[in-house]
């Protein structure tokens, strides 16, 4: 058993410390781009057990997740595939670190339901404010600092000098990197760069960087395809949201990943619909699986019924088992809490749902 992810590629998560990959599930190492590099963690003894337990057929307690995919016979991280070239990877991994997943840090402008502090510097700075005003935070533990990027000019010289073929740049939001220019100048242009944005961000000195690359990726991570999503991914505008699509359609390969949970699962034919009325390349293999109370395994029957009538690979699977009604309830505090701090309410975006939960 191997894990290309393990043998040849490199995470770094948004506060710089080194993972296995993005869903990993290990606890915080103390291995950090700031004091290693690249090579040097990937020698380390951590990732070195992990791929010599793969090499016996065991799994690393840091793989769960791809683990309980596969034995359901779902497609995991790890047995992902190129498919039509444009999504995992065009260049084979390998030989050396060839493959970066890069994280620059947590700056971003959204506040998504189903994002954490980590990943987004504006849910950092909402919690904070629910904290003071004696509200519990949805997104726990606090961070003592809201906004944190670990690139700087010595962090971006630990990248030179390596083999790399694709570099995969996400968030925080990508297109807010003030060091993402530099980054991008260092690479040679046969590198594949792929994205995923919020695409609510037109950022023309990166574009236009851009446009000598042989091949860029712009992996919009679109929730829904209307003013859903204004509020499953709080502080979006879909209209400047479907014009920065076009814009740039016109030099890189747009393909949309939704994050499928019990917000938008009831909506993803409209995602469908959508993406093929602009010829956009969509990929379905995103549920999410964590926090639970998001999770479509614990929705409500009234939405489920509808479930098997959706296209979705491994929708109808998690749909066949029981919720857990305690996560139910725990989905109808949290809305609610919700709702009420930033005054936008679930029933007038997405009534279905809010139906199902009474919330209506």
């Amino acid at each position: 058993m191997k894990c290309k992810y393990l043998e040849h590629q490199v995470c770094v998560r948004s506060d710089g410390q080194y993972r296995l990959c993005c869903v990993s599930l290990e606890k915080d190492n103390k291995e950090n781009i700031k004091d290693m590099t690249p090579q040097e963690w990937h020698n380390s003894e951590f990732p070195t057990t992990a791929r010599e337990q793969f090499d016996r057929n065991e799994w690393p307690d840091a793989c769960t997740r791809c683990e309980q995919l596969e034995e359901k016979g779902l497609d995991s991280m790890r047995t992902k595939v190129k498919d039509d070239g444009t999504r995992y990877v065009r260049h084979e991994y390998g030989p050396g670190l060839s493959h970066f997943d890069i994280r620059f840090g947590n700056s971003c402008n959204l506040k998504c339901i189903s994002c954490f502090q980590m990943s987004s510097s504006s849910l950092a700075q909402e919690a904070i404010e629910m904290n003071k005003a004696g509200v519990e935070p949805l997104h726990l533990p606090l961070l003592a600092e809201p906004n944190f990027n670990w690139a700087n000019d010595d962090t971006m010289k630990r990248f030179e000098g390596l083999p790399i073929k694709e570099v995969y740049l996400t968030g925080g939001e990508p297109m807010m990197v003030r060091h993402l220019p530099k980054f991008l100048e260092k690479l040679d242009s046969s590198v594949i760069v792929r994205f995923n944005t919020n695409g609510t961000i037109w950022n023309p000195i990166v574009s236009k960087m851009l446009k000598r690359f042989s091949s860029v990726i712009m992996s919009m991570s679109l929730d829904a395809a209307s003013k859903k999503i204004d509020y499953i991914r709080h502080g979006s505008k879909w209209d400047e949201i479907e014009v920065n699509a076009q814009r740039y359609a016109e030099f890189c390969t747009v393909d949309i990943t939704p994050t499928i949970s019990v917000l938008n699962a009831s909506y993803y034919d409209e995602i469908v619909d959508w993406s093929s009325s602009n010829h956009f390349k969509l990929y379905n293999d995103n549920l999410l699986l964590t926090p639970e109370w998001l999770h479509v395994k614990n929705a409500p029957d009234e939405l489920k019924k509808d479930y098997g009538n959706i296209k979705l690979p491994g929708l109808t699977e998690w749909a066949n088992s029981s919720a857990d009604t305690m996560w139910i309830e725990h989905f109808k505090r949290q809305i609610t809490k919700l709702d009420n701090w930033r005054g936008m309410y679930i029933k007038d975006y997405l009534p279905e749902v809010a139906k199902a939960y009474g919330l209506n």
